[in-house]
């Protein structure tokens, strides 16, 4: 594969060589079977707060969630290695009160901060969120949008190139692919629909009709759009289809778990993925934490 943007980090993890461009793009290469040391990128919930009561919310936060202790947390995530990746979330991450001071310290660390805010938000933390990008405290921003999202908001941000709107297939219609291809950002990032929290209890069949409609259509989007997927999007809508085996072997980073994990920093757990139901109380070594997700993942 051709690589025609600027090489940010090279490192050595565990018998993983890992090269992270500036597109986003990812390359692992090893011998024989993947064994990382360290997560190549975590999922971290800095917050249970949000005001926004989604309906779908798998975390169910709400104005009365916690923030996680910011020392506790920076002692766990500065043990990584540079150039290792993390999905700040929660919650809205930005009304954590640590939230700079954290930024600065994992900016500091090598470490490649991403955060994951819902577009409803992106007009009253417009200062913020353009701060966080104009320094780069933040390498990429995650939106979630829902379908009726006002293209128009986007105005706000001054750097759109490294913003990656996020879907929900069960929650977003996939008509909304044709509103993002006329829109300045052409990233998509789709999830799988979460059955827990309060996805429980919004499944219906309304949400089984749009999961039917994605798997039917989105064949028509393949290669037309940047197209990413989390693990559960790509079991659900069986993403391997529309690929050759080549095509699949460089694409799949590997399970839940065995080069990724997740932490809930609130309540200092941990876990396979935010989904599982299993979740550990973390440890001070997060090498440690990271080997046990892997035997879970085996």
């Amino acid at each position: 594969m051709e690589i025609t943007t600027t090489l940010l980090h090279h490192y050595q993890n565990g018998n993983c060589d890992v090269k992270l461009y500036s597109d986003g793009t990812k390359e692992i290469e090893f011998e024989g079977e993947a064994n990382p040391d360290f997560p190549t990128s975590m999922d971290v919930k800095i917050t249970n707060w949000c005001d926004l009561n989604c309906p779908f919310c798998h975390e169910m936060s709400t104005t009365k969630g916690k923030h996680s202790d910011t020392v506790k947390l920076l002692e766990i995530l500065t043990q990584l290695p540079t150039g290792t990746e993390l999905a700040l979330g929660g919650g809205n991450p930005l009304e954590h009160p640590g939230i700079l001071l954290i930024l600065n310290k994992l900016k500091d660390s090598g470490i490649i901060a991403n955060m994951t805010v819902n577009y409803k938000h992106l007009l009253q933390y417009k200062n913020e969120i353009n701060y966080l990008l104009d320094n780069k405290l933040i390498y990429g921003l995650g939106l979630s949008i829902e379908d009726n999202f006002n293209i128009e908001d986007l105005n706000v941000i001054n750097n759109k190139s490294n913003i990656v709107f996020h879907v929900i297939a069960g929650v977003n219609s996939i008509s909304i692919l044709n509103k993002i291809k006329i829109s300045p950002v052409r990233k998509v990032l789709i999830l799988g629909y979460k059955d827990v929290g309060r996805g429980i209890k919004y499944h219906s069949e309304q949400t089984d009709k749009l999961k039917q409609e994605w798997y039917d259509e989105l064949g028509k989007h393949i290669r037309k759009i940047h197209l990413s997927f989390d693990n559960l999007a790509l079991k659900q809508l069986d993403i391997k289809r529309f690929l050759t085996q080549k095509e699949w072997d460089e694409f799949f980073m590997g399970l839940d778990g065995t080069m990724t994990m997740y932490i809930d920093a609130v309540e200092q757990k941990y876990a396979v993925s935010s989904t599982s139901s299993n979740k550990f109380n973390w440890s001070s070594d997060i090498k440690e934490m990271f080997n046990h997700v892997k035997s879970m993942s085996e």
